[in-house]
Parts: structure tokens; C-alpha cells; sequence
């Protein structure tokens, strides 16, 4: 049998010959495989950006609704303190109806916790992934206050009712309320202003859907029937009718359709198709 042995270096030459192919084809797989990973890196920002993007319109639509809707707030916080003030010198709450309440503050970040999770947002360019940090801080933020927020106007809507004593421990409680749901209002102008400002530099993919979500937001109106779901609250329509009755609350559309939207949402488990 014939062993073939590697044949000797001759020369330097040769060895260095021997070792630039070797770095070569290192290289080259290197390369490659650098081409695979920066190829599968753009599909996935490519699929987060557009996933951030329907999320940020709908966001957009919420800010939107929040300026739209923000001297309404103001003017309606005015109308309850003047009916404190009123209540403090007689004793008495006057009747008092449907005071109505801000935008729904359903701040949506998830897209954002996906991109972060699976480590597609590192790869952003940096001034990107920049401007989209800070947005969802804002996000963030809002998101907060609106929870903060529902607690004060559960509290205001105490005040809703047929006529009542006030006591001093509950006009203290409802003014504090006040206090706090004009600050909340003002804070969440400014963080609403900010996210629209920040999210309208960058080049994001907005589908059709997209832009009619957030062409919604401009354009729902600021005034609809209680019997209904608003967009944007109820704090621009009129006070409502005064009830028979104390312990009111928030979003009357719900018990006046509550019947009609469980038969068409309701789904039929186990039923054979």
C-alpha cells in the first residue's frame, strides 16, 4: 500500500503561501456567516418596526385625543369646584349629574417589550432605538397617571347623586380629588404633546390601517351619546341628568348595551362545525 506523506516546505514561500489560504477560507466562512446573521437581523427589525408602528398609532390616537379633549378637562374640573365651593358654604352637595370623564388611557407598549425581548432593538440605528426609548417612557408615564387618574374620577363621581349633607372629612377628600385629577390632566397634555412630536420624526412603515387609526383619533367626536362607547370620553359632553340614587360610576354605555353586545360577542364553546 502507498503512503502518501504530506510533502515537506521547501521554501518560505510556500509556507506562507500554505497559511494565506488557510486565513482565506477562515475568511471567507467567517463572511458568510456574518452575511446569514446581518440578513436575519434586517427581517427581524423590518418585523418589528411595522409591529411598533400599528402599536405607536394607536398611541398616536390616544395623545391625540388627550390634547383634543384637554380644555374640556379643564373646564369641567372648574364646574365641580365651583359646586364644592357652593356645598361648603350651604352644607349641602347640590344635585349633581353624569359628570362624564377623560379619554380611556389604554397605553400599549408590548411591541416595544417584544423588540426589547428578543433582542431586535439593539439592532435599531442608534437614533432610532433613542427616540423609541424615550417615547416609551412617556408611554410609560402615561400609562401610570391613568391608572392614577381612574382613582380620582371614581372618587368625583361620589359627588354624583340627587342632593346630599357634605360632610367637611368628604368635601377635604373631593378637593384633594380636584387637585389631582386637573395635575394628572395637565401632565398627561405635555406627555401627549411629546410622544406625537417624537414618534412624527421617525421613518416608520404606518400601514393604511395605521394612519386610519390614528386619522381617527383627529377626527372622532369630542361629544357622544352615555349610551355609547366614546373614543374620547365623556368630560366635553353637557353634565348628564341627575340620578335617583348615590353611588354612580363611570362609563354608563356599559349596563345600557350590555345585553345587545353579549349575544354578538359571546362566543359557543363546543359547538360542532
Amino acid at each position: 500500500m502507498d503512503i502518501h506523506k504530506p510533502k515537506p516546505v521547501r521554501s518560505w514561500r510556500e509556507l506562507f503561501s500554505e497559511i494565506g489560504i488557510i486565513v482565506l477560507g477562515v475568511s471567507i466562512a467567517l463572511s458568510a456567516e456574518q452575511a446569514v446573521e446581518w440578513w436575519h437581523w434586517r427581517g427581524q427589525v423590518a418585523e418589528a418596526r411595522a409591529l411598533i408602528a400599528t402599536e405607536l398609532a394607536g398611541n398616536v390616537a390616544r395623545a391625540t385625543s388627550r390634547l383634543r379633549t384637554e380644555k374640556c378637562g379643564e373646564h369641567r374640573l372648574d364646574e365641580l369646584a365651583t359646586i364644592l365651593d357652593a356645598a361648603s358654604k350651604t352644607g349641602t352637595l347640590q344635585p349633581v349629574g353624569d359628570i362624564g370623564t377623560p379619554p380611556p388611557g389604554l397605553w400599549l407598549s408590548g411591541a416595544w417589550e417584544s423588540a426589547q425581548g428578543s433582542q431586535a432593538a439593539v439592532h435599531f440605528p442608534r437614533e432610532e432605538l433613542a427616540t423609541l426609548t424615550t417615547i416609551y417612557h412617556f408611554i410609560q408615564s402615561a400609562s401610570d397617571a391613568g391608572h392614577e387618574e381612574n382613582v380620582q374620577w371614581d372618587l368625583l363621581y361620589t359627588m354624583v347623586g340627587p342632593g346630599r349633607r357634605l360632610d367637611p372629612a368628604s368635601e377635604a377628600r373631593l378637593r384633594e380629588a380636584v387637585t389631582r385629577a386637573r395635575d394628572i390632566n395637565r401632565g398627561m397634555t405635555v406627555v401627549s404633546g411629546n410622544v406625537i412630536r417624537r414618534v412624527k420624526v421617525l421613518d416608520l412603515p404606518f400601514n393604511s390601517n395605521d394612519l386610519d387609526v390614528i386619522a381617527q383619533g383627529e377626527r372622532a367626536p369630542l361629544v357622544k351619546s352615555r349610551n355609547e362607547f366614546s373614543e374620547n370620553g365623556y368630560i366635553c359632553s353637557p353634565i348628564g341628568a341627575v340620578p335617583t340614587v348615590y353611588g354612580q360610576s363611570r362609563w354608563q354605555f356599559v349596563p345600557a348595551t350590555l345585553d345587545q353586545r353579549n349575544k354578538i360577542l359571546l362566543p359557543v364553546f363546543g359547538r360542532r362545525r
